[in-house]
C-alpha cells in the first residue's frame, strides 16, 4: 500500500498544498520549520483520523495543533494505491463537521468503512499505536545520553513484553493490584465474623417467643376456667312444682364474667396491623375500573361495530366495572367501621372492681377475685417478656438483613477480585509470549543494521535479561547509555525498523521524519543504504539536509524529490 497524492486542503500551515508521491522512495525535503512534520501528521491522520482530546486540563493535543489558525477550514484528500487499486479518502477534521470518505476512483462507488473514522479494518489490520510506533520514526531531539536509553529500553521494554510502545506491562500490572487492593475484602470478612457472633447471641429466640406465648395461652386458659367456676357457684337452686331441680344463673353476673373473661384474653395483644397493599387503596380500585373502562372504549371504537352497539357495550361496561369496584371495596372493608380498640390493662382492672362492688352487694355466695388481680399482673409480666424478646427477634432479623449484605458485597468483591488474578496473569502469560516470539528476532535483526550502520563497530546488540538493550564491545556487553547520543539514535533506529519488521504485515508507508541530525557522513550513507533493506512498498523521507539527495545518487538509489 502506498500514497500517490496527498492534498493538505486546509491543515496546519498549509492550504492546497498537493504532493505528488511515488511508489518506493519519496525524499520531501524542506527548510526547518518548513511543514515536514505537519506532512508526517496529515499523512497519520488521513489514514486514522485525528480526535480532540476531551478534558478541561489537557495541553494542546494534535487536533488543537494542527488546525488551522486562519479559520479557513480543517480538511483534505489522499489517494491511495492498495493490491491494484486506487482509493480516494476525503476527510473533515473538524469536530463539529466530522466526516470521512472513501471511494473507489475506477468504479467512483464509495466503500463502508468496517470501523468509523479509520481505515483501519478497510484497508489495513495495523492499529494507530502500532503503525506510530514503528513505521513513523521522529527525531529523539537533544535528549542527554542516559534519557535517550532508558527511552529506548522503555520503547524496547513495552514492544516485546506487550506488542505495543505505550502500553506499559508493568504499569498495567501495579494499576491492576492497586485495584485488587481497594477490593480487600478483610475488612468484610471481620464484620461478618462480629455479625455472627451477634446473631448467635439470639439463637433459640423464637422458642423463647413461642414459649411465653404458650404460658399466656395457658393463663388465658387458667382464668377462663376460674371464671367458670365462679360462674357455677353463683347458681340459684331451684325446685320446680314437677319435683326436679334446675340451677338458674345470675345473668348480671355472668354477663360481667364473660366479659371480664374476653377483655382479659384481648387484653394488651399486639396490634399487628400490616401495611396496605397497592391493591388494598380505593384510590387504586378506582382508577384501575377507569383504565378497564378506557381500554374497552378504544377497543370497541376500533372495532366494526355499529354506533348504538358500540354505546351499549360501553354501557354495560362501566356498569359491570362499577359493581366490581363497589364489591372490591366492600371485600377490602372500606365500609365497615374501623373504630376497634385493644382492651387495656385500665379497663380490665375497672371491669374487676365493677364485679367486686357487685359481690358486696350480694347476700347470697360471696366469690374472691383475688385470681383476676393475679391474673392480670402475671399477664402484663409475660407480654413485657414477650415484647422484649420480639425487639430482641427484630433487632436480630436487622443483623441478619446486613450480614446477607455484606455477604453479598465480599462475593462481589471476591469475583472483582478474581477477574484481577486473571488479568494480571493474562498479561504475564501474553507479554512472555510476545517476548519469547520476538526477543530473538529482534535481537538478530538489530544486530545485522546496527553492524552494517556502524561499519562492523558494534556487530551485536541484544536485550539482556532485564530486557535492557546492551551491544558487545570487545569480550563483553555494555549497557547503549555508555554509547555516544549519535550511535543510540542509529540503535534506536534500527530497533524501529526492526520491530516494524516482525509487527507490521501491512506493508504501508515507512515515514522517517528528520532524525539524521547527529549522524555522521559515512553512517548516514550507511543508513540509507539499509532503507534498500526494508520490506515496505514506500518511504517517504523528511529531512532539512540537502546533501541527502546527492547521497542517494551515489548510492544508485532511486526516489521521488518534493521539495516543500
Amino acid at each position: 500500500m502506498y500514497l500517490n497524492k496527498l492534498l493538505l486542503k486546509d491543515f496546519g500551515k498549509f492550504h492546497n498544498k498537493e504532493l505528488e508521491l511515488k511508489q518506493g522512495l519519496n525524499l520531501i525535503y524542506g527548510e526547518n520549520e518548513s511543514g515536514k512534520t505537519t506532512i508526517k501528521e496529515f499523512i497519520i491522520g488521513m489514514l486514522y483520523g485525528i480526535e480532540k482530546t476531551r478534558g478541561l486540563a489537557r495541553r494542546p493535543d494534535n487536533y488543537e495543533l494542527r488546525k488551522p489558525l486562519d479559520g479557513r477550514g480543517y480538511s483534505g484528500k489522499a489517494y491511495i494505491k492498495h493490491n491494484g487499486k486506487t482509493y480516494l479518502i476525503e476527510r473533515s477534521f473538524l469536530k463539529t463537521s466530522k466526516k470521512t470518505e472513501l471511494f473507489d476512483v475506477q468504479t467512483g462507488r464509495a466503500e463502508n468503512l468496517k470501523n468509523s473514522n479509520t481505515l483501519q479494518g478497510t484497508l489495513f489490520d495495523v492499529d494507530k499505536s502500532t503503525y506510530s510506533d514503528t513505521l513513523c520514526i521522529g527525531e529523539n531531539g537533544a535528549a542527554p545520553g542516559k534519557e535517550l536509553a532508558g527511552r529506548l529500553n522503555n520503547y524496547l521494554v513495552n514492544m516485546t513484553t506487550t506488542g505495543a510502545s505505550d502500553i506499559d506491562k508493568e504499569k498495567a500490572i501495579d494499576y491492576l493490584k492497586a485495584e485488587r487492593k481497594k477490593n480487600d475484602t478483610r475488612p468484610l470478612i471481620r464484620r461478618l465474623n462480629e455479625l455472627s457472633s451477634r446473631i448467635e447471641e439470639y439463637d433459640g429466640i423464637d422458642e423463647e417467643i413461642q414459649q411465653v406465648g404458650n404460658e399466656i395461652a395457658k393463663l388465658d386458659e387458667e382464668f377462663a376456667m376460674e371464671a367458670a367456676k365462679i360462674k357455677r357457684e353463683s347458681r340459684t337452686l331451684i325446685e320446680n312444682e314437677d319435683g326436679t331441680v334446675t340451677y338458674k344463673e345470675d345473668e348480671s353476673l355472668s354477663e360481667n364474667l364473660n366479659k371480664l373473661t374476653e377483655t382479659g384474653q384481648d387484653m394488651l395483644r399486639d396490634e399487628e396491623q400490616a401495611e396496605a397493599k397497592l391493591t388494598d387503596r380505593p384510590i387504586v380500585i378506582l382508577l384501575t375500573g377507569l383504565f378497564v373502562v378506557l381500554i374497552i372504549s378504544v377497543i370497541v371504537h376500533i372495532m366494526p361495530f355499529e354506533d348504538v352497539i358500540r354505546k351499549l357495550f360501553i354501557l354495560f361496561t362501566v356498569i359491570l366495572v362499577i359493581f366490581t369496584i363497589i364489591d372490591g371495596l366492600i371485600a377490602k372493608g372500606f365500609f365497615e367501621s374501623n373504630d376497634i380498640s385493644t382492651p387495656s390493662e385500665e379497663e380490665f382492672r375497672k371491669i374487676i372492681k365493677e364485679l367486686e362492688a357487685e359481690n358486696d352487694e350480694r347476700e347470697a355466695l360471696k366469690f374472691d377475685l383475688t385470681f383476676a388481680r393475679v391474673y392480670a399482673d402475671k399477664k402484663t409480666e409475660l407480654k413485657l417478656k414477650e415484647n422484649e424478646l420480639i425487639g430482641k427477634r427484630s433487632e436480630c432479623t436487622k443483623l441478619k438483613s446486613e450480614f446477607n449484605a455484606v455477604f453479598k458485597k465480599k462475593g462481589e468483591l471476591e469475583k472483582e477480585i478474581a477477574a484481577i488474578n486473571i488479568a494480571i496473569a493474562a498479561i504475564n502469560d501474553m507479554s512472555t509470549e510476545i517476548h519469547d516470539e520476538l526477543g530473538f528476532l529482534i535481537n538478530d535483526n538489530i544486530s545485522d543494521m546496527v553492524s552494517k550502520i556502524t561499519d562492523g563497530k558494534y556487530n551485536e546488540v541484544k536485550l539482556d535479561e532485564n530486557l535492557h538493550a546492551v551491544v558487545r564491545d570487545g569480550d563483553g556487553f555494555i549497557g547503549i547509555e555508555y554509547l555516544s547520543a549519535g550511535t543510540m539514535e542509529q540503535i534506536y533506529l534500527a530497533v524501529r525498523l526492526s520491530v516494524a519488521k516482525l509487527l507490521c504485515r501491512d506493508k504501508m508507508p515507512l515515514i522517517i521524519d528528520d532524525i539524521f541530525s547527529s549522524y555522521d557522513e559515512k553512517r548516514l550513507i550507511n543508513t540509507l543504504d539499509c532503507l534498500k533493506k526494508i520490506d515496505t512498498e514506500q518511504i517517504i523521507l523528511l529531512t532539512s539536509n540537502p546533501h541527502i539527495g546527492d547521497m542517494l545518487d551515489d548510492l544508485d538509489m532511486d526516489y521521488n524529490y518534493v521539495e516543500l
